[in-house]
C-alpha cells in the first residue's frame, strides 16, 4: 500500500456508501408503495361501493346538481361572449360550490365507519379532494372551469374538500375516481380520497427494514474494520521498514566513534617514538580496550533494538569527574580540529561517586556529543561539558553553538525513532536522544534541554 492507494480507497468507500445509500433509499421507495397496500385495497373497495350512485361524499351529487345545472344557461352565453366573463363567472361557480361541498360535508363519519367496519387503524387521517371539474354544452367538448385561485396546476395539484392529511401523494391515494356524463348541460368531475398514519409510517417502514439495514450498516462497518486493521498493519510494516532501511544506512553512524577511537588509538602506538613507548603504550592499550568492550555492546543493542525500553542496570560506585573525563577524553580523540570539546569544572568538592551504568552513562553522553555535532552549521563548532551544583543535586550541562531547537522539536526528541526537518540529510536512527532519555530514566536522574532556534542546545542531567 502507497500513498496512491489512500484516494483510491476513500472513492472505493463512498461508491460504496452510494450503493448501499441507492439499496436502502429503494428498498424503503418500494416498501412505501407497497404500504398497507390490503388495507388501502379494502378501503378503496368499500369507497367505490359507496359512490356508485353519488359523488365525493353521500350527497355530494346533490349538492353538485342543485349549483350547477340553473347555471348552464348563463356559462353558455358567457363562453359566447368571451374568456374574461366567462372566467369571472366561473370562479363565483367555484367559490359557491367548493364553500357549500366543504360546510355540507359528511365524509368524516363515513371515513370513521368505514376505517371501523374494515378493522383498519383508526389513527389514520384522510383528504377529499377535487383534481379537476369542466362542463360540456354538447355532451362532447369539455371546459375546464377551474380558474383563478381554483385553478389546478403543479403547484396546488387539488382542492381539499374535507380531511386532515398534511401529504397528499401517490403512496397514500385510496381511490381516484373521474365521473361524466355524455350528453349535453352536464359536467365532468375528478375526484380523490387520500388516506394515511403519516405519522407513524416512517418509522413503521423502517422497521420493516431494520434487518437489512442491519445487514447494511454490518457489511459497511466490516468493511472498515478490514481496511482500518489493513491500514494499521501497513503502517506497522511501513514503520518497521523505514526502521530497518534507516538502520541498515546508519550503522556505520552509531558505531563511528569508537571504530575511529580505536584507529587512532593505534596508529599512535605505530607512531610512538621509542621514548615514549612505555609511557603511552599503557593508556592507549586501555583506550583500545574501553572502545572494543564498548563496539561490542553497541553491537549487542543494535541487535536488540526492540527490547531499549527495559534496562537490567548493572550499577557500580564510580566517581563522577574522572569519568565524565574519561568520556570527554576518549571522546576527543576522534573529533576533527575544527571542533572545541571542553570540559570545566568549578565545584570545590566535584569528587563526589555515583552508581552508575558505565557503559550506559558514556552512551548517554556520547550520544549528546554526536547531535551537538551533527546538527551545527557553525564554522567552529564548540561543546562545553560543565559541573554545576543546585541545591543538594549535582548536574552535568552539555551545551552547544549548534542550530537549536524550536518549540515543536523540543516536545519530540526524545521521542523513539523521532528525526526533525534538519535530518533529512544527515545520518543517524533517531535514537541518540531517546538513549540519553532512557539512561536518565533508568538511574533515576532528571532530564532537562534549554534551546532555541539557531541559538544552541543546553542538556542538564541532573544526579540526585
Amino acid at each position: 500500500m502507497n500513498k496512491k492507494h489512500i484516494p483510491i480507497s476513500i472513492i472505493s468507500f463512498s461508491v460504496l456508501f452510494i450503493v448501499q445509500y441507492l439499496l436502502i433509499y429503494n428498498t424503503f421507495v418500494l416498501r412505501n408503495n407497497q404500504y398497507q397496500v390490503q388495507e388501502r385495497k379494502s378501503l378503496d373497495s368499500a369507497y367505490r361501493n359507496l359512490m356508485l350512485n353519488d359523488k365525493l361524499f353521500l350527497g355530494g351529487q346533490k349538492i353538485i346538481d342543485s349549483i350547477i345545472k340553473p347555471r348552464y344557461a348563463g356559462f353558455r352565453e358567457a363562453y359566447g361572449d368571451g374568456s374574461p366573463k366567462f372566467d369571472k363567472l366561473t370562479q363565483s361557480f367555484c367559490d359557491t360550490l367548493f364553500t357549500a361541498l366543504r360546510d355540507k360535508s359528511n365524509m368524516d363519519s363515513i371515513f370513521r365507519e368505514l376505517v371501523i367496519s374494515r378493522t383498519l387503524d383508526t389513527t389514520m387521517n384522510f383528504a377529499l379532494i377535487i383534481t379537476d371539474l369542466q362542463i360540456t354544452f354538447d355532451g362532447r367538448h369539455y371546459i375546464p372551469v377551474l380558474n383563478g385561485k381554483w385553478k389546478v396546476d403543479e403547484q396546488i395539484p387539488h382542492i381539499l374538500i374535507d380531511g386532515s392529511l398534511d401529504v397528499i401523494d401517490k403512496q397514500n391515494q385510496i381511490t381516484g375516481l373521474t365521473v361524466s356524463s355524455p350528453q349535453g348541460n352536464s359536467y365532468k368531475i375528478a375526484f380523490e380520497l387520500h388516506a394515511d398514519d403519516l405519522d407513524s409510517r416512517f418509522y413503521k417502514i423502517l422497521k420493516q427494514m431494520m434487518p437489512t439495514l442491519l445487514l447494511s450498516f454490518l457489511a459497511i462497518a466490516m468493511v472498515i474494520g478490514i481496511y482500518f486493521l489493513t491500514y494499521r498493519n501497513w503502517l506497522r510494516q511501513k514503520k518497521m521498514t523505514e526502521m530497518t532501511s534507516d538502520f541498515l544506512n546508519s550503522i556505520t553512524h552509531e558505531f563511528h566513534t569508537p571504530i575511529t577511537t580505536i584507529i587512532v588509538a593505534n596508529r599512535s602506538i605505530e607512531n610512538l617514538d621509542q621514548a615514549l613507548w612505555k609511557e603511552k603504550i599503557p593508556e592507549l592499550t586501555a583506550i583500545i580496550a574501553r572502545q572494543s568492550s564498548r563496539l561490542q555492546k553497541l553491537i549487542k543493542q543494535a541487535l536488540n533494538i526492540t527490547e531499549l525500553n527495559e534496562y537490567n542496570l548493572e550499577q557500580e560506585s564510580l566517581p563522577l569527574l574522572p569519568l565524565l573525563a574519561e568520556s570527554v577524553s576518549d571522546y576527543r580523540l576522534s573529533l576533527e580540529q575544527h571542533i572545541d570539546l571542553e570540559l570545566i569544572n568549578d565545584l570545590p568538592d566535584a569528587d563526589i561517586e555515583i552508581k552508575v551504568n558505565k557503559f550506559l552513562f558514556t552512551t548517554a553522553i556520547y550520544n549528546i556529543f554526536d547531535n551537538a555535532i551533527k546538527y551545527n552549521k557553525s564554522i567552529r563548532k564548540s561543546i562545553r561539558v560543565q559541573l554545576i551544583r543546585q541545591a543538594d543535586r549535582t548536574g552535568i550541562q552539555i551545551g552547544d553553538n549548534g542550530i537549536g531547537l524550536d518549540e515543536k522539536q523540543l516536545k519530540s526528541i526524545f521521542q523513539k525513532f523521532y528525526r526533525g526537518e534538519e535530518s533529512s540529510n544527515r545520518p543517524g536512527l533517531g535514537l541518540g536522544l531517546f538513549y540519553v532519555k532512557k539512561v536518565a530514566e533508568a538511574h533515576g536522574w532528571q532530564l532537562d534541554v534549554d534551546s532555541a532556534k539557531d541559538s544552541g542546545t543546553l542538556f542538564t542531567i541532573w544526579i540526585d
